[in-house]
């Protein structure tokens, strides 16, 4: 945390991640604010993560459609009056079917998905269930950009993905960022490959996003100002505005530019410490001017 934080990262979301075998339903998550306070975790920014795609298929019998049934039958049991005997199969507990319930109330739910396919029949769920949908990853999305758009569905992308890691990313490319911008679709970005202690390095992502076509402004608002809106927090968190969060980082050049470091970071008007173990490391060893 304090390595991102000094960075130049203030807040990210925390989320249960997709992994291989895993349930379709992965848990709930929120942002997270990285200056050490006890309460790090907005109500406002509580979300559901649903897992789709490959990457689930083995809890839903190797198969697609079945994910979906098994998100059906998740609703009946969260919706009352319950119709099930008590000999039948349950998918939830009281607890989850308790938590589902509020989720399905207009609450935020994220789903992990890439295939343009999926991405319809997920938009499809929310309306039918009254659920806000957010897409997470997204590689075929710009192939449904307008839906997206029309449908007011935001989508969190990963700017460095390029080649397809499985059947679902086919047609994926750098400037997936940049033809959602272009429809109309709200995005934000995020790394969904490598480990999350190198969360800082999506700016250098959003760089690679506006070489790619994306403006400068939106590939900004993707790291600050869209992430909060689109996590409930676009009222309290992500500009530079009277009323918001003094959550402000002093750069040494332009933010998107890799050799471009933090200087200074401030969080609610507080001015954050700066040294790491990293930067402790690095004192300690690099070779000194004789």
């Amino acid at each position: 945390i304090s390595v991102n934080r000094a960075e130049g990262i203030t807040f990210a979301v925390v989320a249960p991640s997709a992994v291989m075998d895993g349930t379709v339903l992965a848990g709930q998550g929120a942002v997270a604010r990285l200056d050490d306070r006890i309460e790090a975790f907005p109500a406002p920014s509580r979300t559901l993560f649903v897992n789709l795609g490959p990457a689930a298929t083995s809890a839903s019998g190797m198969s697609r459609a079945a994910q979906f049934m098994l998100l059906d039958q998740a609703v009946r049991e969260a919706r009352p009056p319950s119709t099930a005997r008590d000999g039948d199969f349950q998918l939830l507990t009281p607890n989850g079917r308790e938590v589902l319930a509020r989720y399905l109330a207009g609450g935020r739910i994220a789903f992990s998905v890439d295939r343009a396919t999926d991405i319809r029949q997920v938009l499809a769920f929310a309306r039918r269930n009254g659920a806000r949908p957010v897409i997470v990853g997204g590689a075929q999305a710009a192939q449904v950009a307008s839906l997206l758009a029309s449908s007011k569905v935001p989508v969190i992308v990963d700017p460095l993905l390029n080649l397809p890691g499985t059947f679902d990313q086919i047609g994926v490319g750098l400037d997936n960022a940049s033809r959602l911008h272009k429809a109309g679709v709200s995005i934000a970005f995020t790394q969904l490959v490598g480990p999350s202690h190198n969360a800082y390095k999506v700016r250098q992502a959003a760089g690679v996003a506006v070489a790619h076509g994306l403006p400068w402004d939106a590939a900004l608002a993707a790291l600050t100002s869209g992430p909060a809106e689109i996590f409930g927090l676009g009222a309290e968190f992500g500009r530079i505005a009277p009323g918001y969060a003094a959550d402000l980082v002093l750069w040494s050049g332009d933010p998107l530019e890799v050799t471009s470091v933090a200087d200074q970071v401030w969080i609610d008007g507080r001015s954050q410490r700066m040294r790491t173990r990293q930067t402790e490391l690095r004192d300690r060893y690099r070779p000194r001017t004789p």
